[in-house]
């Protein structure tokens, strides 16, 4: 694709989208509502979860409190989305508003990079103690998930770090959904790359090549252990602790599994559509901007949903999640409890010490002769 292609795009208003479809402002409104309504409560829940004692000393709930991590940072950056799409169906803050296009969608990028790539390294920790168990406490442990994030974090950011530049990206069409940020020069050659080139290389990276190699792993495991299980239940029949370490080792499996359907669900409608948008435009074909607009922004919606509900997912998929969660919750019910009987025990010190200081100052007063 060439500029003149581009120009065929942008030359003429009557491709500009001027407002959002109503049933776009509906769904942004109230789609995107009930995910940030859950999706908030449901990742600090994860959290929360995930660093009990049971499933902390795993690095496979140390990766997936990262993830829930990512998830939430994800949604932060969408509240600009659904404020200017469901709720004031305009642009915000247009004063900045090209610095904060910039902040915004690096940090979308970004962070659907991380999520995507610490899931594939949930599989690889799995497949690790799957296959290599007597050399997984040496490989799977703690530091190395935080190394392993670190990388994931300078590779990601090195991928979208184009959208950082003030010369390349900024306002497109400001408060229309999915497009409200774009290339700063609607007709230079950054345009080209970030409409032709650049949905290949974001979906190849953040979505197909981690489904792959998800899917690869997952299938993998499952053959490893169908080898191994009947050597597994003769060797742990009579050991608790080895009973304990299957149990955990299951339930993790329980938990990979049910995050790798809900990404590959939510991410592959989008990444085809765009996939789809970008092939159009390289080839020069005229295409219909506000179908392409309603058809991303449905399918941001469905991807969203990946960011919101892990923890559903998990509750609904492993009883040890669950009884994690629930000892959790009577943590702090415990603790919100105590907190409040403290504050209820030193009120009535403090008004047994103000009467009992009073009846004694009292009776001083009585005790003495009138002058």
């Amino acid at each position: 694709m060439n500029t003149t292609n581009i120009s065929v795009i942008y030359d003429s208003t009557s491709y500009l989208v001027h407002s959002n479809p109503l049933f776009l402002v509906l769904l942004y409104r109230y789609g995107l509502g009930f995910i940030f309504l859950f999706g908030f409560t449901g990742n600090l829940a994860s959290m929360a979860t995930f660093m009990q004692t049971t499933l902390r000393a795993t690095s496979t709930a140390f990766l997936f409190l990262i993830l829930a991590v990512s998830d939430t940072l994800f949604l932060l950056v969408s509240i600009f989305d659904f404020i200017e799409v469901g709720l004031t169906q305009g642009p915000i803050l247009l004063t900045t508003y090209d610095s904060l296009c910039r902040f915004r969608w690096f940090l979308k990028g970004l962070t659907q990079f991380c999520s995507a790539w610490i899931l594939v390294f949930v599989t690889i920790d799995r497949w690790l103690r799957t296959c290599f168990p007597f050399k997984a406490n040496k490989w799977c442990t703690h530091k190395n998930v935080i190394i392993v994030t670190i990388c994931i974090i300078i590779i990601g950011t090195s991928l979208h770090s184009h959208m950082l530049s003030a010369q390349l990206l900024g306002r497109l069409q400001p408060g229309i959904a999915t497009s409200a940020c774009g290339p700063a020069d609607p007709f230079g050659l950054y345009a080209n790359f970030y409409f032709a080139q650049w949905p290949f290389i974001q979906v190849f990276f953040v979505c197909l090549i981690p489904v792959t190699l998800m899917v690869s792993g997952s299938i993998d495991i499952h053959r490893t252990i169908q080898k191994t299980k009947s050597r597994i239940q003769t060797v742990v029949m009579n050991q608790p602790q080895q009973l304990r370490q299957a149990r955990l080792h299951r339930q993790m499996l329980i938990l990979m599994i049910s995050s790798i359907m809900i990404f590959f669900v939510t991410t592959l409608p989008v990444s085809i559509r765009l996939i789809v948008a970008a092939y159009e435009i390289s080839v020069g074909k005229t295409t219909n901007l506000i179908k392409i607009i309603s058809d991303t922004g449905i399918l941001t919606i469905l991807l969203s949903l990946n960011y919101a509900i892990n923890f559903y997912v998990h509750c609904l998929t492993s009883k040890l999640f669950r009884d994690e969660f629930i000892q959790c919750t009577k943590i702090i019910y415990r603790l919100a409890g105590c907190t409040t009987g403290n504050n209820t025990i030193n009120i009535n010190h403090t008004i047994m010490q103000s009467v009992a200081t009073g009846n004694v100052q009292a009776s001083i007063r009585h005790q003495q002769p009138p002058t």
